[in-house]
């Protein structure tokens, strides 16, 4: 026979050591899980947000900068020639396609990542 005794006692307090060391494992891994989503959520978001917002001020300096443009030379033209408002009015309204297709343009591009992991952006 075994020198252990497998009376009920015993056997309560072997399920015990188990029970404890399981849950002391169980703990220690959503201690981990949980630091990690911690980092993950603390530095993804920022990341995003900082090309969000470069993106818009990109979209709208494309778009103040074709305005102001062609607005200027517009006026350049109508001082020069001497045909206010004409030129003004046209070079203001081509300097706005010419904005408008910059903003095109750039959202156009593919953004996100790829199937191997890289940024099409």
């Amino acid at each position: 026979m075994s020198s252990k005794s497998s009376g009920p006692d015993n056997q309560d307090a072997e399920l015990k050591a188990r029970l404890d060391n399981l849950s002391g494992a169980i703990k220690a891994e959503m201690v981990h899980v949980h630091d990690e989503r911690k980092v993950a959520a603390s530095t993804t978001p920022a990341v995003g947000l900082g090309k969000a917002m470069g993106t818009g001020l990109r979209v709208t300096s494309e778009l103040v900068a074709g305005v102001l443009v062609g607005g200027f030379l517009g006026w350049w033209i109508d001082r020069w020639l001497g045909s206010s408002p004409f030129g003004f009015l046209i070079m203001l309204f081509i300097g706005m396609v010419a904005g408008f297709w910059n903003v095109y343009k750039i959202a156009m591009k593919p953004t996100g990542t790829g199937a191997d992991g890289s940024s099409q952006g």
